[in-house]
């Protein structure tokens, strides 16, 4: 007999934390509302019993808690919590950890939404901000102040695909006295996990990659029970909770993640190393390749490719790059990336 040993990314993927469980193959879809018991006892016992319980569908429902089980086992996180958008689960994230007077700091350039989000609690809820560059975290400690109670990070970032070092930058964002989030939606936890890094919170728009299949929309928060518990609370609060067919859509694509992020991160490679070579192109962004200045530190922190999203610059500038865009015969015009087309 071998001995036992933790289940392999594959394997959690496939089966999530129930390997060799018998039963259905497939999470049934529950598409109850709201669950009856024989006891008020019973009803009481469920509803303490937060997002694992199942007592209305806002507070808790078992087939958004299956997908949440299965997401928390890919990261290797004690729990996770699923939105009906990545910006639902940055911005309860956010609501969870802020309250008026208090400040983040963020990597810029980061994603447009949470720019709006920063913008949008600056303007009505009294959070400030500050952005600091991504490409130079030697000057970040600069922008802490005494109410700084977030660092917001993002790595590798859109377009140029900038790295940083995460571990690095976590342990500046906890000797500042703030948590420290991370949107990790471009590598995705099966190409960075960066609550292994430092990170109190890894979230995602699971749109993309985790879905993989351009057909839902939906987000993820994972982190320490402790951590998520104030984030179960906002979104208690304030509604944004997961559809159960939309839940159950994410966990059948769950199952092929690694082999659709794997596909993807070697096609980008190889069309990175291509566009290198090209005449008409003045530089490649992708941190794959040796003269990307993020290669070094992404080869530590993504260890399965690095990633499935690349830019590159066109010679002749923008009426150039218009007409390369609007020449391209299978890549559409499309607002996500992480979908299998």
């Amino acid at each position: 007999m071998k001995p036992n040993r933790e289940p392999g990314l594959e394997t959690r993927a496939v089966h999530g934390p129930h390997v060799g469980a018998p039963g259905a193959m497939s999470t049934p879809i529950v598409h109850s509302a709201t669950f009856s018991f024989e006891t008020l006892d019973g009803m009481v016992e469920a509803q303490n019993q937060a997002s694992a319980g199942s007592f209305y569908q806002r507070q808790g429902h078992p087939t958004i808690h299956a997908v949440e089980e299965r997401l928390a086992a890919l990261e290797g996180a004690e729990d996770a919590l699923l939105f009906p958008s990545g910006m639902a689960a940055i911005s309860s994230a956010f609501m969870s950890l802020l309250c008026c007077g208090d400040h983040v700091v963020c990597v810029d350039p980061c994603y447009g939404g949470t720019q709006a989000l920063l913008q949008w609690g600056k303007d009505h809820f009294g959070w400030d901000h500050t952005f600091v560059d991504s490409r130079r975290p030697e000057t970040w400690a600069a922008a802490f102040r005494h109410n700084t109670r977030l660092l917001h990070l993002e790595s590798p970032i859109n377009p140029t695909l900038v790295c940083f070092d995460i571990v690095a930058a976590a342990r500046l964002g906890h000797d500042k006295g703030a948590v420290v989030s991370i949107d990790n939606t471009i590598a995705s936890p099966i190409g960075q996990q960066p609550l292994s890094l430092g990170c109190d919170l890894a979230l995602y728009s699971a749109t993309k990659s985790l879905g993989g299949h351009s057909d839902l929309l939906a987000g993820v928060a994972t982190g320490s029970r402790a951590r998520l518990a104030a984030l179960y609370e906002v979104r208690k609060t304030f509604g944004p909770i997961a559809d159960p067919t939309m839940a159950w859509m994410l966990e059948r694509s769950l199952k092929t993640l690694p082999l659709r992020v794997r596909a993807g991160n070697a096609n980008a490679l190889e069309l990175a190393r291509r566009l290198t070579d090209h005449a008409d192109v003045a530089q490649v962004f992708y941190p794959g390749l040796p003269s990307h200045a993020s290669h070094a530190i992404a080869r530590q922190q993504m260890k399965e490719g690095f990633g499935p999203l690349l830019g590159f610059e066109v010679r002749g500038g923008a009426d150039a790059a218009l007409r390369v865009v609007n020449a391209l015969r299978v890549i559409r015009h499309g607002a996500s990336l992480g979908g299998v087309e």
